[in-house]
């Protein structure tokens, strides 16, 4: 009995093992909101959410205020990269503190070596906090969400999982995200925490993106998917440039950019900011 116990431990254990590759404890992510803003914990980890964002407390937004999403293993300063800063861009564009937003989901990223990776599940509680906590705090009756990658699918879960919460996102724009998976993850990557969920045809895919695709888009959020159509995103090379397609969305082709330039890149940044400032 003791031998047939131990088989059976190992066999989990391994089981548990074969996607929890990068899985760790991330350091926490620098907090850089106002002094009025909640406090947020990260729901796996408990330690405070990080990002940056806002202005006082009672300062009306001047525009719909937007979050921004990152991807895996990165955090919200992606999207104030010093000399390619997309936050510095809304601002020449007219947007103000108060209506730029950006969560750290899994605290302080990392290098592609260093960071510690995550999947969407553990970080649905994480946005769906963020979003009301920012609705709360600015008063907005709805927000816009930017995200990259892996918080591309981390967004649609979250508007899937919560209903009530979809009714306050007035646009999405969903850049080089994984929503038909990623053959990353059928090859070397395929250890990684997320591809039990991002292989291409898994059980988590087919249920977001529902029979037929007919859950893809987040139903009543108007949509904008930003994407390559060649081999330059190498998450999603050759056959499966259309993975990071929504039914239901509008989509912006940009070719020859890669998966990072899809998010910081003048052509992209012009486009999605021209999605999100139509009434």
């Amino acid at each position: 009995v003791g031998l047939a116990l131990a088989l059976v431990l190992l066999v989990a254990a391994a089981a548990e093992a074969e996607h929890a590759g990068g899985h760790c404890r991330p350091v926490e992510a620098p907090a850089d909101f106002p002094s009025g803003f909640p406090r947020l914990s990260d729901a796996e980890w408990g330690y405070r959410l990080g990002g940056w964002g806002g202005e006082r407390e009672g300062q009306p937004p001047a525009r719909r205020p937007v979050v921004f999403v990152h991807g895996n293993g990165r955090d919200a300063s992606d999207w104030d990269e010093p000399g390619l800063s997309v936050r510095a861009r809304f601002l020449a564009a007219g947007y103000r503190g108060q209506d730029m937003w950006a969560l750290s989901y899994n605290g302080k990223g990392g290098t592609a070596f260093t960071a510690c990776r995550t999947d969407n599940a553990r970080n649905v509680p994480d946005l769906a906090v963020f979003l009301r906590a920012v609705l709360a705090y600015t008063g907005a009756s709805r927000v816009d969400v930017v995200a990259h990658s892996l918080g591309v699918t981390l967004t649609r879960a979250t508007l899937k999982a919560q209903p009530a919460l979809a009714g306050k996102v007035g646009a999405f724009v969903a850049i080089a995200g994984p929503n038909h998976g990623t053959p990353l993850c059928l090859g070397w990557g395929a250890r990684q925490v997320s591809c039990n969920e991002l292989a291409p045809g898994s059980p988590f895919l087919r249920d977001l993106n529902g029979p037929e695709g007919l859950g893809e888009a987040p139903a009543g959020v108007r949509t904008l998917v930003v994407a390559s159509t060649d081999r330059s995103d190498t998450f999603y090379p050759g056959p499966w440039a259309s993975s990071p397609h929504l039914r239901g969305a509008q989509v912006l082709v940009l070719p020859r950019l890669g998966h990072d330039a899809l998010r910081v890149a003048e052509a992209a940044v012009a486009g999605y900011l021209a999605f999100l400032q139509k009434p």
